[in-house]
């Protein structure tokens, strides 16, 4: 049988790594200027993250259309697989998972579907993408592998910064008061957020300044990661490579860190946490899971 990965783009895999390693990526669209357009292939993504710091409010997003998704099937049949294994976000956060049985129900009869729920969002998605694919190439039937993401998925830690809190106020995540806006703008408050299991995003406090909020998310780290298993790395930021490097040193002097990887937020993602974030998300080895 021959069987192909798919997934949700707001996982963070990039578009190049997707195709290079065979994995084809549903995308959801974004609101610019009245028109929604997919968020890899149509958003320019130098020019979006220019003006993001200046969009109030913050652009709408929608989940891929179903129309999108047919064709996407259709090609994974014209190309001669047999099963497909979606590996989708936490239905908590977002209903991406229903355009896709839409579509899928029009292919059935051609193409068997087996449907994972990560129980997670944006980047902390990713490592059961990786892994998906790099189980499949070493020939692996798709019941070993759910096993070893399910044996991966209580390991999975993830925490991140963002530059202030206005991106926050935007949203409407937290509401914006006097006070609090001069709060956090005296004390230069950094908002930390957390990848929680099956919630997508959560608030994990503030730092004063980013030294402290470092070391607030080692601190947690260090709680919530195993000192004697191995880790990997990912590093996804908006344009603020140097504050991930800070993350990579600051993790590496308590954990034992194997591959690195950096990836751009994809816009949809990116557009949550604003501009110049950072965030550190850690997985076990596949080592470290037998």
């Amino acid at each position: 049988m021959k069987v192909k990965i798919l997934t949700d783009s707001t996982s963070q895999i990039p578009l190049e790594y997707a195709k290079k390693n065979n994995i084809t990526l549903i995308q959801p669209t974004i609101d610019l200027d009245g028109e929604y357009f997919k968020e890899l292939t149509e958003v320019n993504y130098e020019d979006f993250v220019s003006k993001m710091s200046k969009m109030n409010p913050v652009p709408k997003t929608s989940v891929a259309n179903p129309q999108d998704v047919l064709e996407i099937f259709e090609q994974i049949i014209k190309e001669g697989y047999d099963e497909v294994l979606y590996l989708y976000l936490t239905p908590k956060l977002s209903n991406q998972i229903d355009p896709v049985r839409l579509g899928y129900k029009k292919v059935k009869d051609k193409l068997k579907a087996h449907f994972y729920p990560t129980e997670f969002a944006a980047t902390s998605q990713a490592p059961f993408v990786l892994y998906g694919q790099e189980l499949l190439d070493n020939g692996e039937a798709i019941t070993s592998i759910t096993k070893t993401l399910d044996k991966m998925k209580p390991h999975i830690f993830g925490m991140g910064i963002s530059t202030s809190f206005d991106i926050l106020f935007r949203t409407g995540k937290i509401q914006k008061t006097a006070k609090m806006s001069m709060i956090s703008s005296l004390m230069n408050l950094k908002p930390i957020y957390t990848s929680e299991h099956d919630k997508g995003f959560a608030s994990g406090g503030a730092g004063t300044g980013f030294g402290s909020a470092i070391k607030k998310i080692v601190q947690a780290a260090e709680e919530k990661t195993k000192a004697d298993m191995k880790y990997n790395m990912i590093i996804t930021h908006v344009e603020n490579e140097k504050l991930g490097r800070k993350l990579e040193d600051s993790i590496k002097k308590i954990r034992e860190i194997g591959k690195v990887d950096y990836w751009n937020f994809s816009p949809c993602v990116g557009n949550s946490l604003g501009y110049g974030t950072a965030m550190v998300t850690l997985y076990p080895t596949l080592d470290a899971l037998k």
